[in-house]
């Protein structure tokens, strides 16, 4: 459910790994609108199972009437698993490394620089007319 800025990342289409890409988180935004359409769908699914009420609750449910209610069950708990599992992922947003921050730490970008650092020789970077290049 990539929208906005995230939809133009394109980093994961050079990626061998395309799966690994993805399976992590991408933005907060991102992560919040992925959060929200698994509670509003698991919402949905379990209101309508309570709309559709129990066949055969009279106690002369068939066999397979009986079966059915078992998966109905089934499929109600795991719904209301999956939905704590996604209220806590969203209350948790914040806790997540995005991909803006694996990729600046990828980069060994995620340090704060001073001036210092460059003054020093520590940080890395070039130094104007250190090049030693024989044209």
């Amino acid at each position: 459910k990539l929208g906005g800025k995230d939809a133009f990342l394109l980093e994961s289409i050079f990626r061998k790994e395309i799966w690994g890409f993805v399976s992590e988180p991408v933005s907060e935004d991102n992560e919040r609108g992925a959060s929200t359409a698994v509670i509003d769908a698991c919402e949905r699914a379990l209101a309508d199972m309570m709309e559709e009420g129990e066949e055969g609750s009279d106690g002369t449910a068939s066999e397979k009437e009986r079966l059915c209610t078992m998966v109905r069950e089934s499929e109600r708990e795991a719904l209301d698993r999956t939905l704590v599992y996604a209220k806590q992922e969203a209350e948790a947003l914040d806790l997540k490394e995005y991909y803006q921050e694996r990729r600046l730490k990828s980069l060994g970008l995620d340090s704060d620089w001073s001036q210092e650092d460059d003054i020093l020789g520590e940080g890395g970077g070039r130094v104007p007319g250190g090049a030693d290049y024989d044209w």
